[in-house]
């Protein structure tokens, strides 16, 4: 019998020291998601959903000698509008000590909207249960709360992913957070992109109920957090006509309810929308990645040309 316990014993301790071994190489190519949970703590962020997790690449911000080492914290419009789940793991990730801190906040319709059938039941609201709001530890390497609970792929791919190419877009997550996307345009084509990406978000207008003052209160709350620990902005990040056209039915008044917001927090609120033509898009709302480094380094001259205008 004790022969038998120790080869069980020895056998467990085997496959831990394996699931270990394993996890210890999740990194970047990993999924979109892991490596913003395997990083330290940090005192500037960028926060938003997809558009600003390719959009906005923390280094052309820094290359504009604002002296910010900003980590990319966006990730999709399903899992991070505002509300308390993303409210929460922001404030997990944020070093508490930070005082002069760069935070951008990007905004859009979709963002302080409901799927649900009351916009205000924030019990069934879309990002409830999912990975942001299981993995409490944010700030782990390797993260294994996440990987275990949160990964939907086998461990080996953590593996197999390092040398994965997708079958027209492969994703790799960088140290300071920004999601890079790389496009195989040769498989399918930028129109063909954008037309499924419009009908899609033409479909999900049809599920939403509109504006959501509970998301608006921790919209409020984000800023209110982040104010106390540096410089705020609200982002809007530019789209095309037709991505533009729904969410100005989704909520024609939103730049308004922006401006408000920007009026009384005494914040600046950056809106890319009338520079729209200017950039080009993966689908119609996601940036080129030349694109997403000319929007990054325009955004970087807008906080830049700020700071100088509040020392005069």
């Amino acid at each position: 019998m004790k022969v038998f316990l120790l080869k069980i014993s020895l056998f467990l301790g085997f496959c831990s020291i394996s699931f270990f071994a394993i996890f210890s190489l999740a990194d970047g190519t990993t999924d979109a998601f892991y490596l913003k949970f395997a990083s330290s703590k940090q005192s500037s962020l960028i926060v938003g959903s997809s558009r600003a997790a390719q959009g906005i690449i923390p280094q052309m911000i820094q290359n504009k000698e604002l002296d910010y080492d900003i980590y990319n914290y966006a990730f999709t419009i399903a899992h991070t509008p505002y509300g308390k789940v993303y409210y929460e793991s922001i404030k997990r990730k944020l070093d508490v000590d930070s005082k002069n801190g760069l935070f951008l906040i990007c905004v859009n319709p979709w963002t302080i909207s409901s799927k649900t059938i009351h916009s205000e039941d924030s019990l069934h609201f879309r990002e409830n249960g999912s990975f942001i709001d299981k993995t409490y530890f944010v700030n782990l390497n390797p993260n294994i709360e996440y990987l275990v609970e949160s990964y939907d792929r086998f461990n080996i791919d953590i593996i197999t992913n390092k040398k994965r190419k997708g079958d027209y877009q492969t994703f790799f997550t960088h140290n300071n957070g920004w999601l890079e996307v790389t496009i195989e345009s040769d498989m399918i084509s930028n129109q063909e992109r954008t037309l499924n990406k419009i009908k899609s978000y033409k479909k999900k207008l049809d599920m939403y109920s509109g504006y959501s003052q509970n998301r608006m209160f921790y919209l409020k709350k984000t800023i209110e957090l982040l104010m106390n620990h540096g410089d705020v902005y609200l982002v809007r990040l530019p789209v095309n006509d037709d991505m533009l056209y729904l969410e100005e039915q989704l909520l024609p008044d939103f730049d308004v309810k922006m401006e408000a917001l920007s009026r009384f927090y005494q914040i600046e609120y950056i809106n890319a929308i009338p520079f729209r033509k200017k950039y080009k898009y993966t689908d119609g709302h996601h940036l080129e990645l030349s694109s997403g480094e000319a929007f990054s380094n325009f955004l970087a001259s807008e906080i830049k040309n700020n700071k100088l205008n509040t020392l005069y």
